[in-house]
Order: C-alpha cells, then structure tokens, then sequence
C-alpha cells in the first residue's frame, strides 16, 4: 500500500507536471502570436559628404574600421571573396556569438543600399542604408527588417525585447562610422618629386586680387565663368585647370592670382577672359593628396624640399599648382590631387 504521505506527494508532483505544461503551453501561444515582423533602424547625421559615406559602406573592407561587433569579440575573424564592393559584394564573420554572411543586392550610388543578411539558421533577413544630404552633412539611416521564426520569438522574448538588444549596437555603428570617416577626411600626404621640365602652352584666364583667405571663394567663382566662356565658343580644353600665383603678401594677407584653363592654341578673346601663355621652364615638382586647407603645408613642403635637393627658385617667376583631381571629380578630399610647380634656375 502507498502511505498517505507518498500519496499526497505524488499528488503535488502530477499538479507541478500539470502547472509546467500549462505554463509551457501558454508561453507558446503567447510567443505564436507576438508580431513576426519587424524593423529597426538608427540614424545619425555625419558632417561629410554622401558620396564619402557611401563609399566606406559600400566597401565592406572598410567595416573592419568601424563595425560595432569587433569591440565585442576581438577574435571575430571575416572573409571576403573577390567582390567587395557594390552588387554581389559579400562579407562572411565567425565569432563568440556564431557565423554569417552578408551580400549586397542595390545600390543606389551616394543615396540607398540594400543588403541580405543570412545568419545560418532563421529567415534571410534585408538590411537597409539610406543617405540623404542635409544642412549639417549627411544623414545616415542603418537598419534591418524581415520576419522572425518562433525560436528567435522566443529567445528575443526572454532577452528583453530586440530593440532593446540591437538599437544601442546600431546606435555605436554609427558613432564608429563617423570617427572613421571624419578621420579619413583628414587624410593628406606630399611627395616630392624634383627637377622636371615644364611644357608650357596657351591658356585663357582671369586674375584678380584678393584676401588670402578669399582664394577659394574667387576661384569657385572664376573657373564656372571661363568654362562657360569656353563651351558658348566651342573651345576644348587641353589639360586640367590650374591657378597662376602673381603676388602672395602674408604679411598684409593679400593675394594676386590667376584662375586657368588650358588650351591648344593661341584664341583672341574678348570681354572678362583672357589668353595668356606660360612658357616651357624648368620647375620643382610636388605633388600633394588631400584638402585644400592643408595647402600651406604643402607649399612649405615643396619649397623645404627644393632648397634641400640644392635648387634656387627665380624670384621674378611665377609658381603654379595644377587641379588634377578636384572637387568636380570627387567631393572626397581625401582624394584631391595638387600637382606645385615652382620654376627654378637651369
């Protein structure tokens, strides 16, 4: 016989059996009909131009620089095949927390890209970019939508929300994002190149004096006027602009200078552009990478360079720098490229 202490044990145990099936049973229903889809994003406004950020975006070589994930698991190891950058573009993880791959699908240059990330197991999920320009910069828009399986239901559920677990990650991505692109921003070389022989050639021009601190304001102002000139006209240019330095006065902050484009042959002009022709010289060449505010720099450094290789500029002449990779080519400053020329004694 089974004594009455067994038996009202047996009994509270079938009642917790019960309870923990009836929990169980609920928590099911419960999880089934939570909402399965979702969609979560964060933005932040970076001051840089669109077609700076959509770049380090685009590249997932660059991801390694600014990924939230790599400051929690350091050991986390990516892959890349042959593209990485653009349609069909993939980038493949394994860490702590497990594996997947993600792969480009659009892209919409400087505006949207859209993405699949595949984490091994749960429906493919669509990751979104948006980039749109405002006063301040660009506003970045990083987000992620699809449908959730019942098991990621529920592990979410007991994780506290996915919101709340994923926001805050996609909040640092773009912190990190934009310390990585501020920092490429101001990315800037010189390099010295030396003695060459300068062809010369016609060009057509405007001159004008000005603050020092005006140049640039001047030069955005007189380059639209001569190409206009040159386009009513049918007039082709035969190299990249450059700026003909007459007169630099530090000390009053002055400065007299010549906006150029050149051009194949001598042309009679009339009204506010002119022709000129630079004559075959000998110059100091230095070739400078970067943003214009840097140019002083740059200057210093081809004039250190040339008394160092042993050379003396004329005085009387008039250096040069020539635009060949400028802000009508790239709005990246990073990737301005200034040829100087100094003319120097034979």
């Amino acid at each position: 016989m089974i004594s009455n202490s067994k038996f009202s044990l047996l009994k509270y145990l079938k009642y917790f059996v019960f309870f923990l099936l009836a929990a169980a049973i609920g928590i099911a229903i419960y999880v089934a009909v939570l909402k399965s889809d979702y969609d979560l994003q964060s933005s932040r406004i970076i001051k840089a131009p669109s077609e700076v950020i959509f770049e380090h975006v685009n590249d997932f070589k660059t991801w390694e620089n600014w990924i939230p994930w790599l400051e929690k698991d350091p050991t986390m190891v990516t892959s890349y095949k042959d593209t990485t950058s653009g349609v069909g573009a993939t980038y493949s993880w394994e860490g702590k927390e497990g594996k997947g791959n993600l792969k480009t699908i659009s892209a919409m240059p400087n505006n949207e890209i859209t993405q699949q990330i595949d984490f091994g197991k749960g429906p493919i999920a669509e990751v979104y970019w948006n980039f749109t320009e405002v006063d301040e910069g660009t506003e970045v828009t990083w987000g992620m939508r699809g449908n959730f399986s019942f098991g990621e239901k529920f592990y979410w559920l007991f994780k506290g929300g996915v919101e709340k677990n994923m926001i805050p990650i996609y909040d640092r991505g773009l912190e990190l994002l934009e310390k990585y692109t501020l920092t490429e921003l101001e990315r800037h070389s010189f390099e010295v190149i030396g003695a060459v022989d300068y062809g010369g050639g016609y060009y057509l021009y405007q001159t004008v004096s000005c603050q020092i601190k005006e140049i640039e304001q001047k030069m955005n102002q007189m380059f639209p006027v001569i190409v206009t000139y040159m386009s009513e006209n049918n007039i082709e240019a035969s190299g990249k602009p450059f700026t003909l330095n007459h007169k630099w006065d530090e000390q009053n902050n002055t400065a007299m200078f010549s906006a150029c484009i050149p051009v194949k042959e001598r042309v009679i002009t009339t009204g506010e552009v002119l022709t000129g022709y630079l004559k075959p010289q000998k110059t100091f060449k230095t070739i400078f990478k970067g943003d214009y505010k840097f140019a002083n720099e740059a200057w210093e450094t081809a004039y250190n360079g040339l008394v160092a290789q042993g050379f003396s500029e004329i005085v009387s002449a008039e250096p040069f720098e020539i635009y060949t990779v400028g802000p009508n080519n790239t709005k990246n400053p990073a990737k301005w490229i200034t040829e100087i020329y100094i003319p120097i004694t034979p």
